[in-house]
């Protein structure tokens, strides 16, 4: 039996261990996680099963650390920028849009093929990453000023850098659902463009 729940607060750990926590946050989800019962098996079952102080506890076992206390916060965005930034150590970042997450390569957006080439060229100059955002989207990331021109012609013969969207498409995701989800009841992720084409040809009339 599924249920919505929202996120459990641990504390709070700074900047400089973020990654670390994180990376110990999953870490207990792979070696505790239902692996028997695909519809038990989300980090949130397991919290449920391992209680809040319980998964916390694991976590810091593995990480070595305590959480601090929680510290205030204020979540003012959660969506994606899209384009190219300048870090303050002079690295450039661009945000692709990827349409409910799928990398493949269509007649109109040959993204599979053109996010091969950029990582074949990180691999021979050994530079950048790939990042993926919680919306679904990826980063290219850490691009020094000496290779960026070379990424910027990449993405523009595989229209990678295509961020030439309204709105309502950047802003949209869908869940798989079917074929491939035995939860779901409708499509979603093969359907949602089509939708979104809807409304915006909609939007357009008004």
């Amino acid at each position: 039996k599924t249920y919505p729940r929202t996120g459990s607060l641990f504390g709070y750990v700074s900047v400089a261990d973020v990654g670390d926590a994180i990376e110990k946050v999953m870490i207990v989800q792979r070696d505790h996680g239902d692996r028997t019962n695909r519809k038990h098996a989300r980090l949130k079952y397991t919290v449920d099963d391992l209680t809040i102080e319980g998964y916390k506890q694991k976590v810091e076992e593995l990480w070595g650390k305590k959480f601090e206390p929680a510290a205030a916060y204020e979540i003012k965005s959660n969506i994606d920028y899209f384009g190219w930034v300048k870090d303050e150590t002079g690295l450039n970042h661009f945000t692709a849009f990827i349409e409910n997450g799928r990398v493949e390569d269509t007649v109109e957006l040959p993204q599979k093929t053109g996010f091969r080439k950029i990582a074949q060229l990180m691999k021979k100059d050994n530079f950048g990453h790939f990042r993926l955002t919680g919306n679904q989207h990826v980063l290219i990331s850490d691009v020094d000023d000496e290779h960026l021109d070379e990424v910027k012609a990449i993405m523009n013969k595989y229209k990678l850098d295509n961020t030439n969207f309204s709105g309502l498409r950047l802003s949209s995701a869908a869940c798989v659902a079917l074929p491939t989800c035995g939860l779901a009841m409708a499509e979603s992720e093969r359907y949602l463009p089509v939708l979104i084409t809807k409304l915006e040809n909609a939007l357009e009339e008004y």
